[in-house]
């Protein structure tokens, strides 16, 4: 079956506008019906279709509908009719035109073609990370030289927000509040297509990382209601969250101009000229995200230590990401696949660069293929002499950062550890000191090897390994797993090929049993002071918090079920105080409270109030928690 072409969001907005009232009711219905019309391929766009005498045609220009004159049927009703907002709300949408900023308002670097790279708004470190870069990547194709939110048409960084910023993040704010309240079970096609027109308005004023964020919520309202299996009501909380969060300082008399700039974002990234660089291979990471993007990031290095990346996003799934290793580097002419520069080195001349180390691949950039050094040598092994709390602290700052300000490889650990064993895909590792941490997959795909390396590497038990991995701010002492290699080349427990350069890349290179051999002196003991091979279980990771568990429970089921199943809820907060989590106690009673709350007017009737104390508490909630747990997963690796 033809897939339905994507659609922007004014179009379907105007398409709602022009519904009944009576029929806007009946809108959900019709979308579950309208999975089931036919759809037909045409040299200009698509048809649908609905019975024996009913059509719905949909005009694309560039392959999307961009004016609602574009969606006809050929009903009674037309165009005001349910078949073409059923068809239209079923349709994916598409907000590329609307993330572009004006031409007159957009520096251009002459020296620049269009960088290969992630979507707008994406650092490469973001989109190695898919729960952290689906709304960015949604929000349009490959990069282009960049304008920072905060400035005006002249390049001037703004004090205070305009007038129509102000109204624009109102709007975000409160249809964030309405989807709040409804929960997923109550979003609706037309409360997301109000959340669709808020971000369209917020996108156009400038208010690019509220945009962002409301992109992704949306994204994840329609996910929830399609039951899609990428749905992930952790991810959605966290979304719903942020836009609250950046709204709710945007709107009203707006934040101090000191913080004006990261709450604003940016639209796209400046990619400034760079000196000669000199680069050398690091690692290779495949990317699949659940907004639909997909490919490669290449992390390199340059003589400074300074961690360097060039991706490769475009649209796909996880079979472009599988393909994309050993597709040819878009950086100059080296000629180098993906797979090759990890184990290599570049020479770049004319190159640009964004401020967080994003290399851009304009018509003046020159590369030329150089050698390589191993994990053991300069400038490469400095990354694994950094003692372990301060790359923890880095790893953890960075996690706080909007995804655009990130810097390169910042939330990346290099990590020297001996492997303890462990079930299945889950790996405990010591390191020198005699921390125990959790090596988890960094991509559950089955398509890329990820998991079966991880399975073999828990057999490795005593083998002694240099780890890059990625920092999981969510869980306590626990890291995903990118790329692997033994402390020695030629060491008696993983043997690589030499075509391997002393390292596999966990997400393309396979390991094979045939690669470990016996350990070489007595295998580590654990912390209980059993030997791997003695009887009885692999410890267990540690887990996190009981009460600030109960706590992310409670924001996720207002999440899902809306204001109305927490007005219900009786949750108590004694376990909290007995935790000593007073303040989260406070916050859950509060915001109980706030759910119960309703108003009466002055003849004793119940009105209803604007759910905005609610969502105030609610945002309360949240982002304590997110801040304890990050804290306290910060402790769990610190001394």
């Amino acid at each position: 079956m033809t897939a339905l072409p994507a659609v922007t969001a004014p179009v379907l907005a105007e398409a709602l506008d022009a519904l009944p009232a009576r029929l806007r009711r009946k809108v959900d219905d019709a979308v579950t019906r309208a999975s089931g019309w036919p759809v037909t391929g045409t040299a200009g766009g698509v048809t649908v279709r609905v019975d024996e005498a009913t059509t719905v045609t949909l005009v694309t220009v560039d392959g999307v509908v961009r004016r609602a004159a574009d969606a006809r049927c050929s009903c009674l009703l037309a165009p005001n009719c349910l078949h073409r907002m059923a068809v239209l709300a079923l349709a994916p949408v598409d907000d590329t035109a609307a993330a572009q900023p004006p031409a007159a308002d957009r520096p251009v670097d002459p020296a620049a073609g269009p960088p290969a790279g992630p979507v707008p708004g994406a650092s490469a470190d973001a989109a190695a990370d898919p729960s952290a870069d689906a709304g960015a990547a949604a929000a349009g194709g490959p990069a282009a030289p960049a304008v920072d939110g905060s400035a005006g048409a002249g390049g001037a960084a703004r004090s205070e927000l305009t007038a129509r910023q102000r109204i624009a993040a109102d709007g975000l704010w409160q249809v964030a509040v309405d989807v709040l309240a409804a929960g997923t079970v109550g979003c609706g096609v037309v409360l997301r297509t109000a959340l669709l027109r808020a971000v369209h308005e917020a996108r156009a004023n400038g208010l690019h990382r509220a945009a962002a964020s409301g992109t992704r919520v949306a994204a994840g309202l329609r996910a929830a209601r399609a039951a899609e299996p990428q749905y992930r009501l952790a991810d959605l909380t966290d979304d719903l969250c942020e836009l609250l969060a950046v709204s709710r300082r945007l709107r009203g008399a707006g934040p101090p101009a000191g913080e004006l700039g990261p709450l604003l974002g940016t639209a796209r990234r400046a990619y400034d000229p760079q000196a000669g660089l000199r680069l050398y291979g690091l690692c290779t990471v495949p990317v699949v995200t659940d907004s639909g993007y997909a490919g490669v990031v290449t992390y390199l290095v340059d003589r400074t230590g300074r961690v360097w990346t060039v991706a490769d996003l475009a649209p796909g799934d996880v079979g472009r990401a599988a393909g994309a290793g050993d597709a040819t580097v878009a950086v100059g002419e080296s000629g180098l696949s993906h797979r090759q520069l990890t184990r290599a080195g570049l020479v770049v001349s004319g190159g640009t660069a964004s401020e967080s180390g994003q290399l851009g691949a304009g018509r003046a950039v020159r590369a030329a293929r150089a050698a390589g050094v191993g994990w053991a040598d300069e400038p490469l092994a400095g990354l694994w002499a950094q003692p372990l709390p301060d790359q923890v602290r880095r790893a953890f700052g960075a996690a706080t950062l909007p995804v655009p300000e990130r810097p390169a490889g910042a939330d990346l650990l290099f990590l020297t550890v001996r492997v303890l064993g462990g079930p299945d895909h889950t790996v405990l590792v010591a390191t020198g000191d005699g921390a125990v941490l959790t090596l988890t997959v960094a991509d559950e795909h089955a398509a890329l090897p990820h998991r079966d390396n991880l399975r073999l590497l828990g057999q490795a038990v005593g083998a002694e390994l240099r780890l890059v991995g990625r920092l999981d701010p969510t869980r306590r002492a626990t890291v995903q797993a990118l790329a692997v290699g033994p402390t020695s080349v030629d060491g008696p427990v993983l043997v690589l090929p030499q075509s391997w350069a002393g390292h596999a890349d966990l997400g393309y290179d396979r390991l094979h049993s045939s690669q470990l051999g016996p350990a070489d002196g007595p295998a580590a003991a654990l912390p209980d002071g059993r030997l791997p091979g003695e009887s009885g279980a692999a410890p267990r990771p540690r887990l996190g918090d009981p009460g600030l568990g109960l706590l992310r429970r409670q924001a996720e089921r207002v999440v899902s079920g809306g204001r109305a199943i927490q007005a219900l809820a009786d949750p108590t907060a004694r376990g909290l105080r007995l935790a000593r989590l007073d303040l989260g106690a406070h916050l859950l009673t509060a915001m109980g409270d706030a759910a119960r709350a309703r108003p009466r007017n002055a003849f004793g009737r119940l009105t209803d109030d604007d759910g905005q104390a609610f969502a105030e508490s609610w945002l309360a909630l949240a982002v304590y928690e997110q801040a304890a747990s990050r804290a306290l997963a910060e402790a769990s690796w610190l001394p």
